[in-house]
């Protein structure tokens, strides 16, 4: 019995190791992403003890939520017309259902393991900058253009998605910050990794990632403060560091007009005599609320919700500058550019408030382990700004990480 456990865990360890790799590889490569999540599925089944299973997993809050959460949208067929995008979604977001079960109903493998898991990541990421900076590399030898290195133009790997290279990118710096301070093993490898994935971060341009990383970095450096004897050298050791870190992003130019354009979307919410409007948030998410506050309880369903919101707005009729001319908003296929509102939309109120108690439950619960928190903190930011369930990118990623970091002990 002993070996076969020993067995199980071993390949439930490497089933989660290809997991990983696969985020790298998930555009082109889809075997080490679907045959990990395959594995874990028929070690589970394998290894019988479906009762215990069960038990477990009523003992686990957050188990038991991503469960709901998923048959929330498998109910919404019952009022979906448009069925073949519903089966889409439904497809899509899968492993919301299936990870947290595989995951969290079992303890095949100890913390170090987990651990190593988290070390994987951070190195594959590592990988994916380098390969995105070589690549931008090698296209600026032809182009000359400077913009191949910034924002949409640098990922190869994870094309046209900064926004969740960045959310990557975030956790696996705080990963290899965790090594750095906390473990002090192998810190010179980890510290050039630490910068590597810092510069790709910032040629990224994501704003909502570059305050993200800022805030929880902030915060994280306090609380890590207040639990040390900290000198003044120390402290001004870490405010020299946030100095230097914001003076390299204002210095990039690409990072730096993107700040500036924030700042134009800010006005716009006071003046609305401001010609330029960088950012269709704004006006999505009034129609949204407009939307969500014509069907609260339900929703429109997982079919017809981004359908709705694209009937909406074409009563809108504001103008997005695209960086050369103003274009009229609704001539673009938008999603609701945030993953609560989205929610509530598709799967109404029961939904919005089981994907808050994701979010918001860990700062609430004593002795989490401070990775999971992060992780948790830099989602939640980038759920405010993007639609992040609405891709394997984000589904995956999520329903993976959060299960494995909620099971790791302080």
């Amino acid at each position: 019995m002993l070996d076969k456990l020993k067995h199980s865990s071993f390949y439930y360890f490497i089933a989660c190791a290809s997991i990983i790799i696969g985020l790298v590889y998930q555009d082109f490569h889809k075997v080490p992403l679907t045959g990990g999540i395959i594995v874990l599925g028929i070690i589970w089944i394998g290894t019988f003890q479906f009762k215990e299973k069960i038990k477990t997993l009523f003992t686990k809050p957050f188990a038991l939520c991503f469960i709901a959460f998923y048959l929330l949208h498998l109910a919404s067929l019952v009022y979906s017309v448009n069925t073949t995008v519903a089966y889409n979604d439904l497809a899509l977001k899968i492993t919301l259902l299936l990870l947290p079960v595989f995951i969290l109903s079992v303890s095949l493998f100890p913390q170090n393991k987990k651990l190593l898991l988290l070390h994987l990541f951070a190195i594959s990421m590592v990988s994916m900058a380098v390969y995105d900076l070589y690549n931008s590399f090698l296209e600026y030898e032809t182009s000359n253009s400077i913009s191949v290195f910034y924002y949409k133009n640098l990922p190869h790997l994870l094309v046209g998605k900064p926004h969740y290279l960045a959310w990557y990118y975030s956790f696996a710096i705080f990963i290899a910050l965790r090594e750095i301070i906390v473990v002090k093993k192998a810190r010179i490898a980890w510290t050039f990794a630490s910068i590597i994935l810092l510069f790709s971060l910032i040629l990224l341009s994501s704003r909502a990632y570059l305050f993200a990383f800022l805030l929880i970095a902030s915060i994280s450096a306090l609380v890590w403060i207040s639990k040390k004897e900290s000198s003044k050298g120390r402290l001004f050791k870490i405010l020299g560091a946030f100095a230097i870190l914001l003076g390299i992003i204002i210095a990039v130019p690409n990072t730096r007009e993107r700040i500036a354009d924030t700042f134009v979307e800010l006005n716009k919410l006071v003046d609305s005599s401001d010609y330029r409007q960088t950012n269709p948030r704004v006006y999505i998410w009034k129609y949204s609320i407009e939307l969500i506050a014509e069907k609260p309880i339900l929703g429109y369903g997982i079919g017809d919700a981004k359908e709705e919101l694209s009937k909406a707005l074409k009563n809108c009729d504001a103008l997005f500058w695209n960086g050369n001319k103003n274009v009229p908003l609704h001539r673009k296929s938008l999603n609701f550019h945030n993953q609560f509102l989205q929610t509530w939309a598709e799967v109404g109120i029961l939904g919005f408030l089981l994907l808050l108690f994701l979010m918001i439950r860990p700062f609430y619960i004593k002795n989490q382990h401070p990775l999971f928190l992060i992780f948790v903190g830099l989602t939640l930011i980038g759920f405010l700004t993007e639609s992040m369930l609405e891709r394997q990118a984000g589904v995956v990623m999520f329903a993976f990480m959060y299960p494995l970091l909620s099971s790791l002990k302080k």
